[in-house]
Parts: structure tokens; sequence; C-alpha cells
């Protein structure tokens, strides 16, 4: 249920709760070989990428890859394969399953769903990955929607590309959510949300979600945000009516940044003044996160860019806490085109486009945009 993360800063990878400290050059090839996995690589060729302007002994690739072997022997789950006469291959597939008793018991998986929606409520994500890797010990059924929001929320392109056993309908949403993370043209991902509400190809929570939330930030990024504020009364009437409680602070959050950029300061501050209100009462890590951007996008508007920087910063650090990948995506997204459109000789620029650079590596952003591209253009055809 997890992905593999690697912090550079201490030669350490994760999986789930577990954690293993690799020396450096063991740390860049499990990176390399799993940036590849299902790829073949000949010892040169890794020699090249990991050793590069070094000249090693012919084993040291052998010998590394005998301690990684040795060091991820406890997840099963991570293969690095010997390719007789060539070199080394990675696979990764599910952890192995176990049977236990409990995984039928009525009782305990409403407990755990009842759990699962209290964290997805805090946004505490790296509980719910926590709690889902402990699935086999703890014996329990994993709820479908949080087999898909566990892909979603840790970024994993990939597999909402290729889950085929999901039907395309019940993906696109996340799909639409994960290419704003790619850093499109905002013309282009507005067209793509449009295109989604009016041919009504999403199911009805997300429809809902799209056309009172996502889309409005979307038009304020497209040059549109008075389009975004007349649309703001349906969508509190309609969180009034539906009794969304779960939306009143994204949707506060969305209206600040629409106001920000709108250059409506006033009304973004009243927002802000509101949202501080209700984190006081209920501090969630998702919205803490998004909140200290937004405001840091009204500090820099107001010329307080020191500020602005600081609460950059912490904001996607408790995004990155909270393992909110696609958020933290959205959000250096919309500070660099922020920067970019108001500031292009802002110092600071370079330091956000830098972190999205890293990103992109890490999460295959670029590589996977025209991909995205495709399998959204499909879903359209098919509707």
């Amino acid at each position: 249920m997890g992905r593999l993360k690697f912090d550079s800063s201490r030669y350490r990878v994760e999986w789930g709760t577990e954690s293993i400290e690799l020396l450096a050059k063991e740390f860049a090839l499990l990176q390399f070989l799993y940036r590849h996995r299902d790829r073949a690589f000949s010892r040169d060729q890794l020699l090249d990428q990991v050793w590069a302007m070094e000249f090693p002994g012919e084993r040291t690739v052998d010998d590394h890859i005998y301690r990684l072997r040795k060091k991820l022997s406890s997840w099963n789950h991570l293969q690095i394969n010997t390719v007789r006469g060539y070199g080394y291959s990675m696979t990764v597939r599910e952890p192995r399953s176990l049977m236990n008793p409990s995984v039928g018991d009525l009782e305990v998986n409403s407990s755990v769903r009842d759990i699962f929606k209290k964290y997805h409520l805090y946004g505490q994500g790296k509980s719910m990955l926590a709690l889902a890797t402990q699935q086999d010990i703890l014996g329990f059924d994993m709820d479908p929607f949080y087999t898909v929001y566990l892909k979603f929320i840790q970024g994993d392109i990939a597999w909402f590309l290729q889950a085929e056993e999901i039907p395309l309908q019940n993906r696109l949403f996340w799909l639409l959510i994960l290419y704003r993370g790619t850093n499109p043209e905002p013309e282009q991902i507005l067209n793509y949300c449009k295109q989604a509400i009016s041919r009504r190809i999403l199911l009805s929570e997300e429809h809902r979600e799209m056309s009172i939330l996502n889309i409005l930030e979307v038009y304020a990024d497209a040059g549109l945000s008075m389009e975004a504020i007349k649309r703001f009364e349906h969508t509190r009437e309609t969180v009034r009516r539906d009794g969304l409680k779960g939306f009143i602070m994204p949707v506060a959050i969305m209206e600040m940044y629409v106001y920000v950029l709108a250059g409506q300061l006033e009304e973004a501050a009243k927002a802000s003044e509101r949202l501080t209100e209700f984190l006081k009462e209920t501090p969630y890590l998702r919205e803490i996160g998004r909140y200290q951007i937004v405001q840091g996008l009204l500090c820099l508007a107001q010329g307080r860019k020191s500020e602005a920087e600081q609460l950059f910063d912490e904001g996607l650090d408790v995004l990155n806490m909270s393992l909110n990948v696609p958020l933290r995506l959205i959000s250096v997204c919309q500070i660099m085109r922020y920067i970019e459109r108001n500031y292009s000789s802002l110092e600071m620029e370079h330091k956000y486009v830098s972190i999205y650079g890293a990103l992109d590596q890490e999460y295959g952003l670029s590589k996977y945009k025209k991909d995205i591209e495709l399998v959204i253009n499909r879903a359209f055809s098919m509707s």
C-alpha cells in the first residue's frame, strides 16, 4: 500500500512506518533502481549513473547490491534481481498478505473505517498510511476508497495511469488534481475541469467537489478570478444545504486564494481572520498547510517578502508532514506562478523552482504529464 520514500539528508529509506539507514552509494544505487524499476541495467550503466567521475573497482556494483539485499531483506516486496550475464533490475510488488481471523469481523472493520475517516478529516495522511501498512498484522479489510486515496496522497501517478482494474471514471477526478501538480498551462486544466463538469463524467460527490471548490482555484490560476468570485455564493449555499462541514475550511482557503489573485487584499485579509478562528477550533494539518501557503501569498502581495517566504516553507513542511503530495505540488506551482507573474525578479523564485525540480524528479511529473493528458482525453472520448 505504500511507496518507497527517500530521505537524502540522512540516506534513509522509508516504507510505511519502517525505515532503513544506508550508506551514500547504497542510497544512490537503490534510488536509481527504484525510479527505473522493471528495467535491467548493466554493471557499466550502473557505474555511470551512481559512480560518475569516479574510478571504482570491478566488483563495486556487486558488493553494493549484496549489501542492499541484506539490508532490505525484511522488505520482501522489494526484489533486486540478477539478470544473468548482464546486470541487475528491481521489481516492486504489494506486500505479501497474511490470513487473519479478524479480517471478516464486521465490528473490527467498522472501527478501522471510523479511524480512517478521522485521520482523513484531520489531514493525517501518514497516520492513514501507517495503519494501512499494518493491515495484515491488524487483520482488517481495506476500504476500496482508501486504497485509491492512499495512492493519491502519495502522488503515485503511475498507479493511476496503469490501474486498469479501477474504471477510468473512478480515476479521472484524482488524475485531474494530479495533473494540476505537473504545472500545466492554467487554461488547459481549466478546459479539462469544464469538460468534466459539463459532461457529468465524474462520480456524483466528485462532480460536486469539482464544481464548488477545485475549479474555482483553477479559474483564478487562469486569470479569471472574477468568474470564480461570481460562484462563491453557489458554493456557500451548497455547503450549507448539503451539510458539508468538512468543506467549510477548504472553501474558505479557496476564497482567500482567489481574492489574493484578484488583488482584493482587504477581502483576503478578512478571509484570513475567519480562517485563523476556524483553525483554533479545528487544527487540521492539511488545512493548516494550505492556509500558510495562501497567507504567504497575501503577505507577498502586501510587500512582506521575508514573512511570505517563511510561511511558504512552513506550509510546505506541514503538507509534507501530513503526507499530501498533490497539495504540495499544487502549492509550489501556485507560489512559482504568482512570483513569476508579479515579482519575476524576486530572488526567492529560484528557490521554489529548485524545490519543484526536486519534486519533479521524485514523482515523475514531466515524465507522466503527456500520459495523464492522453488518459484524460481518452476518458472524455468515452463519455
